[in-house]
Order: C-alpha cells, then structure tokens, then sequence
C-alpha cells in the first residue's frame, strides 16, 4: 500500500507534526475545532499555509457535512479534540485518535492531569479507533509512559506525545499490513473533568504530598488555589515547606504580597511559601494582605 491519505482532526498540533513529518502519511486536512482555537494552532496554520489549509469545524453536524464531501482520504487522526463524534459522523469517515492515558482505566478529558494528582507512576499514550463511547475502540497501538513524582501533568503530556511516531507507525501496520488490533476496550474506567474541590488546597491539613500533586496536576492551567478573605489564590510551584513539630490545630496566618509574587503561610506546626500564579493574582485595594484563615 502507498502512502495513508488521512486528515487531522483536533488542536494537539504535536501529532499534526509527527503526521506531517512522518513518510508513510499523506495529511491533506486539518480541520481544527472552533472552540479551541489558541496560539499552537495558529502556529501550526502559519507553519503549514504552502501545503495545507486549515478549517474551522464547531460541531457534529459541520463534521458529518465536511466528512461526506472529503472522497480522497483513508482516515483521519484525531489528538485533542473536544467534539464527542457522534454516529451520522462516524458513518461518512474512519477515524483514529490519540488518547494520553490507559483506557483502562483512565479514559476522559484531563487523562495526564488524574495521572498526576492520583500519584500513578505509569500511564499509557494510545492509538485507537474511535467509535460512540468515548475512548472506546480497537487498540492500534501503546506506549507504556513512566512517571516521575516531579513530573507536571504538562511533563506527563510531554513525555507521551514524544511517543506519537511510534503510534503512527502502528497505524500505518493496521491498515496497510492488516495488523490486529491489541485489544477492543469496550469498557472501561472514565475520570471525569476537574472540578474546582479537586485542586484545592487545604492549608490546615493537606500534606507536603497533596499539595505538591495538586499544584502539579493543574501545571497547565493556572495551578492550584486556597480561599482567603473569600477570594481564590492561584498558587503554581511551593518553594518551600518546612515542619517544626507534630501537626496540630491552629491559626492559620496567610501573607499575600503580590508585588513579589510570593505567599507566606504560618501556622504552628509549618511554614510554606509558594509562587503566585501571576495571571491569576488577587485583584483588590489593599495589595498586601496579612489575616488569619
């Protein structure tokens, strides 16, 4: 078989590249969703304008009416896309995606995130076909990914999507060579998204542990956060932590001092000092804030 005619589908632009680079594939679309639009998609259309346009889809039914019209592909590889393709889609165009954790037990949007904030020092980055559940499907291929305990769950993103040729290799096996599937998930676990008492943090009783895979698992967005004085503090590394004596309870004292991106907590058994996200810092009159939580 020559080379695949595919298309990519989604605003992962790492496995637009890899698809781009690698010899075995002929890209020959790049549909990107409207809702996702950042600046690696942009770049990823500058880098591409010569060879190839890139089009805006929204929703299911702009799909199946862009799949129906496209006669010259063998598939499309998806990475990254938040439209859960439905059966009218599915029907018009074979579809493969790139799923960043064990589907297993890991399926969902936020797979390296959960990766991090469970502590699970092994995750998976998967080739499947893409069917009506979501991240279900016949297994082309997988990496196993090790974890570190420093690892962000942008580093656990990273260091799977390193492993997208290899998938592609997969693929091209599959479907030029016939090669099997290695397994059909046809259940499996599903994590949901993140909601906001996941990555909270709890000055008076989280440990050093917590607090670190919270601050870690939202690496991508604005990190973790505590309330004071009703407002939320976004906090992104935890440069230091220091524990006098065994934990008990007591006043917590919160110094906020924006000017130096710092956040100084106090209590009687630990001090703890982070960085303040600067994109999301406290907006308020009084710019330094000394109080008891």
């Amino acid at each position: 078989m020559d080379k695949i005619k595919t298309g990519f589908l989604g605003y992962g632009v790492r496995a637009l590249d890899a698809l781009m680079e690698h010899p075995q594939f002929d890209v020959r679309y790049f549909l990107a969703p409207g809702s996702r639009l950042c600046q690696e998609v942009y770049e990823a259309q500058e880098r591409y304008r010569d060879v190839l346009n890139m089009e805006i889809v929204n929703d299911n039914a702009q799909l199946a009416s862009r799949f129906a019209e496209i006669s010259d592909l063998d598939c499309f590889v998806m990475n990254a896309c938040p439209i859960i393709l439905n059966r009218e889609v599915l029907a018009q165009m074979k579809v493969f995606n790139i799923h960043p954790g064990d589907l297993r037990y890991n399926r969902g949007h936020q797979p390296h995130c959960w990766t991090v904030l469970l502590g699970e020092r092994q995750t998976k980055i998967v080739m499947h076909s893409v069917g009506e559940g979501i991240d279900q499907g016949g297994i082309v291929g997988s990496v196993d990914i090790a974890v570190s305990p420093e690892d962000s769950a942008g580093d656990v993103l990273d260091h799977a999507e390193d492993e997208i040729p290899v998938l592609l290799d997969a693929l091209y096996r599959h479907l030029a060579e016939g090669n099997p599937y290695e397994s059909v998930i046809e259940e499996g676990g599903y994590r949901r998204i993140m909601e906001y008492g996941d990555y909270e943090l709890h000055l008076d009783m989280d440990t050093r542990e917590q607090i670190k895979r919270k601050i870690l698992s939202r690496s991508l967005n604005h990190g973790a956060f505590f309330y004071y004085k009703g407002e939320r503090v976004y906090v992104d590394r935890l440069v230091s932590y220091q524990e006098y004596r065994d934990r008990e309870n007591s006043a917590i004292t919160v110094q906020v001092r924006e000017t130096e991106g710092s956040v100084y907590i106090h209590s009687l058994w630990r001090s703890m000092v982070f960085r303040l996200n600067p994109s999301k810092a406290l907006l308020r009159k009084e710019r330094t804030g000394d109080g008891l939580l």
